[in-house]
């Protein structure tokens, strides 16, 4: 019967360091996509198709800050069209929290972002939530969310 104790004991914390391990990659998962966004917009040689296919599972929406569902062939054209526009682009992750489940996991974290649009400043603050699932050895995006606070808003559409 001590035995079974051990074994049982043995097991969650084997679980533990499983769970921890998932939460480390999905975390750097994340910071590697923001990572690769950044040199696309710093170089524009990136292959930012390519990029969101690797990144993300081809079903997965991203629900936008302005509270709009898009497919990510949308996210994809906004990308094209917004790469010879941003200079000067940067981004840091704040308050990184990541939960796994087997083999899902959800990662929430605020986005902030820096960069000037046509020479205009920008300055956003994001907070996100992404789904993910294992998908064999890796991870895939199959869902994200964005809010954004009332001066990224105003940055975006104006007013006071």
């Amino acid at each position: 019967m001590k035995y079974g104790w051990c074994l049982a004991l043995l097991m969650v914390i084997a679980c533990q360091e499983d769970r921890s391990l998932d939460e480390r990659n999905v975390a750097t998962l994340i910071n590697n996509l923001h990572v690769s966004l950044k040199a696309a917009y710093i170089t524009g040689t990136e292959d930012t198709d390519r990029l969101i296919d690797e990144y993300y599972d081809s079903s997965a929406y991203y629900v936008t800050p302005w509270a709009t569902s898009e497919v990510l062939d949308s996210t994809k054209s906004r990308l094209h069209a917004a790469l010879p526009r941003v200079t000067e682009f940067d981004f840091l992750i704040e308050s990184m929290d990541v939960k796994s489940y087997g083999d899902g996991a959800m990662a929430f974290f605020v986005l902030r972002q820096d960069y000037k649009v046509d020479g205009i400043e920008r300055s956003e603050y994001l907070p996100t939530t992404m789904i993910l699932e294992r998908r064999g050895e890796s991870w895939k995006i199959v869902h994200v969310h964005r809010s954004a606070d009332p001066e990224s808003w105003r940055q975006w559409f104006g007013g006071n």
